[in-house]
């Protein structure tokens, strides 16, 4: 049975009530009296998770009012999992959170809990959950969507030991840029991010067409080799702007983006993506090159656009996605190679 995903609303709370409600008496019927007890979780609970966006309903259909299941999901620290006994999480990298999964009772036995689960992981390839040490059919569904058990971890808000597990994807971006992550979902792939901890260093003489492939290269390999001998594929990437042979990296201020944008108006450029991709298979690397022409840029759009902020994180100290757009006349080439990332070439090279 397939199920339709989407945010809690304030006016879902009495039927949630109920799931939780329901949830508790299987848990009591099936040998876990001891997990939710009190009301948890409470309506201000509830209304909570609702407020912050964190609370999801699985839904029979498109439309339907019939909620199958609940569950929070987030991506963040969890201080429960600062620290854990008898074990170790499989990695330290950014991970979601799933909490307080309960299906009603009429969506027993139809996969409910495991289509939401299965979801989250598709949504982001490294996810934390943890359950009970007396909630066998927990424990059965949990380990039946394929996460390993790590150790043990105490809740934060009333040291009770739960069973920690993880699950983590074979894919890992070596890049905690937001416009990377967001093209990589295009792969239709679960992946997570680990970034990079490695010097962003140029050898002494290095040709400035090769920069950025190196940096790629190095970027990948750190995150790869930090890993040992898991049966994973690490994808590193880096951008940068070249005119007339220099590199213009990220601007180190609004001052340097302004430079930067002067030069930039009204000439034709080049933006070079590079791009590792590490298995065990082997390693290979690439570059992808885009010219981009400017408009002729007036001071006031210089000064304004600097003064946006946008600039500072971006190579070039422009982003084409975003107001940046404003300031391109033409590209020959691939737009996503401008925006930091060639996912159709990565796709056919994976």
């Amino acid at each position: 049975m397939e199920f339709i995903i989407e945010n809690a609303r304030r006016s879902d709370l009495p039927e949630i009530r109920e799931i939780y409600a329901q949830a508790r008496a299987f848990m009591a019927e099936n040998g876990n009296p001891g997990q939710w007890t009190g009301g948890y979780p409470t309506d201000e609970d509830i209304l909570n998770d609702i407020e912050l966006s964190q609370l999801y309903v699985a839904r029979s259909s498109a439309g339907s009012r019939n909620i199958a299941c609940v569950f929070v999901f987030f991506i963040g620290l969890d201080p429960s999992y600062f620290s854990i006994e008898d074990g170790a999480w499989l990695n330290d990298a950014e991970y979601g959170v799933i909490h307080r999964i309960a299906t009603a009772k009429w969506a027993k036995g139809r996969g409910a809990a495991a289509f939401c689960i299965n979801e989250c992981f598709k949504y982001y390839g490294n996810i934390r959950i943890d359950t009970h040490n007396d909630n066998i059919p927990m424990q059965r569904l949990i380990e039946k969507c394929g996460f390993k058990r790590c150790g043990t971890v105490h809740m934060a808000s009333d040291g009770t030991p739960r069973i920690a597990y993880q699950k983590s994807a074979d894919l890992i971006l070596a890049s905690n840029s937001p416009r990377r992550r967001e093209l990589m979902k295009k792969l239709g792939r679960p992946f997570f991010a680990d970034p990079s901890k490695v010097e962003e260093k140029l050898p002494e003489g290095m040709d400035p067409s090769m920069a950025a492939e190196y940096l790629s290269s190095i970027k990948a390999q750190e995150v790869y080799d930090r890993y040992g001998d898991r049966e994973l594929t690490v994808i590193g990437s880096d951008t940068v702007v070249l005119l007339d042979g220099r590199i213009f990296g990220k601007p180190r201020d609004e001052e340097d983006a302004k430079r930067m944008l002067r030069e930039l108006s009204g000439r034709t450029h080049e933006v070079r993506t590079g791009v590792t991709i590490i298995s065990k298979k082997g390693k290979q690397s690439f570059t992808s090159v885009t010219e981009v022409e400017f408009y002729p840029l007036s001071e006031k759009e210089i000064e304004d656009y600097a003064a946006s902020g946008e600039p500072m994180d971006k190579a070039g100290a422009y982003g084409i996605q975003d107001q940046g757009a404003l300031l391109v006349k033409e590209i020959r080439g691939d737009f996503f190679t401008v925006v930091g990332f060639p996912i159709a070439e990565v796709s056919r090279r994976l």
